[in-house]
């Protein structure tokens, strides 16, 4: 297996022959260890390839630096999946412009029933927060995974939200498992490779290059059944991810915004030329996608499991009898004004209160 595995590689790093023909070459022969081994017949090999292809493949092979590869993959416990692997993302197969290989850290039991992806902008609103955790917790009955591109903003609290569900959450990366970039999320990525794991096409020393995030995105795009677009202005990741996702015949979903908002521009454009359904709610989504629904009122109580129970308290006050003043509520819980005003500042955060003219408090 090892040596399957360093041919692999060896052939992934082949020069002058594109990803789609290597991937048709392995598929041919069955092996790269087969393709390898081809080489021996000299004249009468690699029948039915080009004579450029002939030539590169019957040239000497990168093995030195495969080998260095293979080391530091063994060396750090990394999963080396290629097309033919059985473990390999069967979503993602289904792409022809899939990565003829995979590197993944954690598990790779990603072939679950329902996959989804989620994307959005690096600075985003407050409203975010509660949308997130709404669908997610709305999502969280299915044997589910969650698949971000572990960017600042939307895909870390994506990762997160999940975690903190006990749902298993990948990330893809655009550079090898030699470093974490953003370096912000390097413990949210030790966090995941318990629940899930960090997955790339790009060998170690591979830096983040700018090319590297689109080719990034096709993976988050094609290992899913659904992509959700929290918010996202006109250009960026996101909408590379949401095209490439329409692209290969997947759904798509926009969460709706202000119309005048730069951070809804994107999930308008999206919604009004008809490549990503309007996102409403968990419900809505799981009707279009055809997956089990639960009941509203368990989701809303899964919901609220996910806030600290002294939180749990204000917002139920809140929500029972705002627009409510600041004072009432300290009365009525008898707690410090000092510590209810953290309380208030933590479901204001979060999106699910807020403030209104004279310290009155109402839900959102």
């Amino acid at each position: 297996m090892s040596d399957e595995i360093l041919h692999t590689i060896a052939l992934s790093m082949l020069v002058g022959i594109n990803d789609k023909e290597k991937k048709y070459i392995l598929e041919w022969y069955g092996s790269a260890s087969a393709v390898f081994k081809e080489r021996e017949k000299k004249q009468n090999g690699f029948r039915g390839l080009n004579l450029i292809q002939i030539n590169i493949l019957g040239a000497s092979w990168p093995l030195k630096e495969a080998e260095e590869e293979l080391m530091f993959i063994n060396k750090h416990q990394i999963k080396c999946l290629s097309i033919l692997d059985p473990n390999y993302p069967n979503r993602l197969l289904q792409c022809k412009d899939a990565p003829l290989l995979l590197y993944v850290k954690g598990s790779y039991e990603f072939n679950l029933p329902q996959l989804i992806s989620i994307v959005g902008s690096r600075q985003h609103t407050i409203q975010v927060n509660k949308v997130m955790e709404e669908l997610i917790a709305g999502l969280a009955h299915l044997k589910i995974g969650v698949i971000s591109g572990m960017a600042l903003g939307i895909d870390g609290l994506a990762h997160q939200t999940a975690l903190k569900m006990n749902i298993p959450t990948w990330g893809v990366l655009a550079h090898g498992l030699d470093q974490i970039y953003p370096n912000q999320h390097r413990r949210l990525a030790i966090e995941m490779l318990h629940q899930g794991g960090l997955i790339t096409e790009f060998r170690k020393n591979t830096k983040p290059l700018p090319y590297f995030f689109p080719k990034r995105n096709r993976i988050v795009a094609g290992m899913s059944d659904a992509t959700i677009v929290i918010e996202t202005d006109m250009k960026g990741g996101s909408m590379i991810t949401a095209n490439l996702a329409f692209d290969y015949d997947r759904e798509v979903f926009a969460v709706p915004g202000k119309i005048h908002d730069t951070k809804s521009k994107g999930c308008l454009h999206l919604i009004k030329y008809n490549k990503a359904h309007l996102y409403h709610d968990p419900i809505h989504l799981l009707e279009n996608m055809n997956w089990p629904i639960l009941d509203l009122p368990a989701i809303e109580n899964q919901l609220k499991l996910i806030l600290d129970p002294a939180l749990q308290r204000v917002l139920l006050l809140i929500e029972r009898q705002g627009p409510i003043h600041r004072d009432e509520l300290a009365n009525l819980l008898k707690i410090k004004a000092s510590l209810l005003s953290s309380y208030l500042l933590s479901l204001e955060m979060q999106g699910y209160i807020h403030l209104l003219a004279g310290n009155l408090y109402n839900k959102l």
